[in-house]
């Protein structure tokens, strides 16, 4: 009897979420309960560097690869032309645990939670992975920044030929060619970065921090192929084609960008000609610099990019030369954007993460037990990767990287909305169906009290487990402000669903710590 009343709870909890959803702002807030992830697509073939060079005997420096994707979609959706993100991971151009850290491919937790959560908003999300390989060991700055360099070009002609790639499917996969996002994390950022301002050969062979002693360029347009992944020929004495070009009748055009993470390798490439620009980063980040400073390898000391500018620089610029116009005549003022220009000091389009120790990535996290016990490359590599990842993420956790990427899709996916005009934000859009993103609890994750505020009275309060069980409820609050006690919560995922007196409602996730 008590597990057909649970069942009976739950059903109801879950059908009355579903009728919520109808009532939210598709491409603003979740509409779809399922997502349909369609793996391991291939979206090119390129020539790579090979890893395994000088390590294994017979391997060629050179390779060809298989690149893939993983492509995301609303179940249950008829629209036939969407909005398409593409999200660009992490992992510092090297495999993950190679790169001695848990992450740095597609199926990485973070990029798993955050194309599901675009997706059911009604986007459509695909997550590739992109050509990896550079010696992070070498202690010479020029032939390690020109490394890093290539590796950030490749990345981001791949990217080129992944959109050339949906274009040819368009039709498959329901997709508006209109409508291309990139978002990066991380090292991803820098491609998407690079990706939303390089559109001449000179900002690439010309600009003198990536110039070789000889003053020859490090990037050769000729033989690597065009920053959009076309040409690309082969370098006279060396039997290897550096770039297998990308088919010029297709469009690769991407248009708009945003960043959690990563920096720009130069902000000069930043002009009025650029593409919309969204930025998240966290100020103490010890692997990319917030503002403007040198990137260096932490396993070396050495200085890979000097000068790369973070979010806390490339959006004020980005907003001041025009490239964020649009976005910017919208008056956002839902909670997150609330939070967001406090911390940035008015700056919009900027969310500013402030951490307690510094971090760089506190929206990841991963498996621990799993990770220790990979003994590949070598014996105890999992366990450095994690012990080294865990340095700067010492409270990782699922509940807190859910509840920060919880704020990078609110905060993210409404400038979409309004860039490409998705939603009528003419009136608050939130307002036209419930509080949702009128409604703020912090803190969150908590461990004692959180706060819950609304911009109108509300009357009643219930927290919800993952099973549908009301583990705390209150009525006739009366005020706009109630301050709910869950220290004796486990810790986990629940939802507060809030009741105002102007019978609207809202929901939001809350992790308890």
């Amino acid at each position: 009897m008590k597990k057909n009343l649970l069942n009976f709870v739950f059903t109801t909890v879950l059908i009355a979420l579903g009728a919520l959803a109808q009532a939210q702002v598709r491409f603003v807030e979740p509409v779809f309960t399922n997502v349909t992830r369609t793996s391991n697509i291939e979206y090119d073939t390129n020539r790579s560097v090979n890893i395994l060079f000088g390590q294994v005997p017979g391997q060629l420096p050179i390779i060809t690869v298989s690149l893939k994707c993983d492509i995301y979609q609303p179940e249950g959706d008829t629209l036939a032309e969407r909005p398409v993100i593409i999200l660009a991971h992490t992992g510092s151009y090297l495999p993950a645990i190679i790169n001695r850290q848990p992450t740095g491919n597609k199926d990485d937790s973070t990029i798993v939670e955050l194309a599901t959560r675009f997706a059911k908003m009604g986007y459509v999300v695909v997550a590739p992975n992109y050509r990896l390989g550079w010696n992070p060991q070498t202690t010479n700055a020029e032939v390690a920044t020109e490394q890093l360099l290539k590796a950030t070009y490749r990345a981001a002609q791949d990217i080129r030929n992944c959109v050339r790639f949906l274009n040819a499917n368009a039709s498959t996969y329901k997709i508006d060619p209109n409508k291309v996002i990139v978002g990066g994390q991380g090292t991803g950022g820098y491609v998407a970065l690079a990706i939303a301002t390089i559109d001449r050969r000179s900002e690439i062979e010309n600009n003198l921090k990536f110039l070789r002693a000889d003053a020859s360029p490090m990037v050769n347009v000729d033989t690597l192929g065009d920053w959009r992944g076309r040409g690309g020929v082969m370098l006279p004495g060396y039997p290897f084609y550096f770039n297998y070009s990308g088919d010029s009748a297709l469009k690769d055009d991407i248009h708009m960008v945003f960043n959690y993470g990563g920096a720009m390798g130069d902000s000069a490439w930043l002009e009025s000609s650029s593409t919309p620009i969204l930025g998240i980063h966290c100020v103490s980040d010890p692997f990319a610099p917030y503002k403007t400073g040198n990137v260096v390898v932490p396993t070396t000391g050495t200085t890979v990019i000097p000068n790369a500018s973070g979010a806390g620089d490339v959006i004020p610029k980005a907003n001041a030369v025009g490239v964020n116009n649009k976005i910017n005549a919208v008056n956002f003022t839902d909670p997150i954007s609330t939070r967001a220009m406090a911390a940035s000091n008015n700056v919009k389009n900027l969310f500013p993460f402030q951490t307690p120790t510094p971090e760089g990535a506190p929206w990841e996290w991963w498996d621990r037990n799993i990770v220790k016990n990979i003994n590949i490359p070598a014996p105890g590599a999992g366990y450095l990767a994690d012990s080294l990842s865990m340095l700067t993420n010492p409270t990782m956790s699922a509940a807190k990287a859910k509840a920060y990427i919880d704020t990078i899709a609110g905060f993210i996916a409404p400038r979409i909305a309004a860039q490409f005009d998705l939603a009528d934000f003419s009136t608050s859009v939130k307002e036209l169906a419930n509080y949702n993103s009128n409604m703020l609890i912090a803190p969150n994750p908590a461990n004692s009290f959180v706060q819950v505020t609304l911009p109108v009275a509300m009357n009643s309060l219930r927290i919800v487990d993952v099973t549908g069980r009301v583990v705390f409820e209150q009525t006739n609050i009366g005020s706009r402000e109630f301050k709910a006690d869950v220290r004796s919560l486990n810790t986990g995922v629940y939802f507060i669903h809030v009741t105002a007196n102007d019978g609207k409602t809202g929901v939001k996730r809350l992790a308890v710590k």
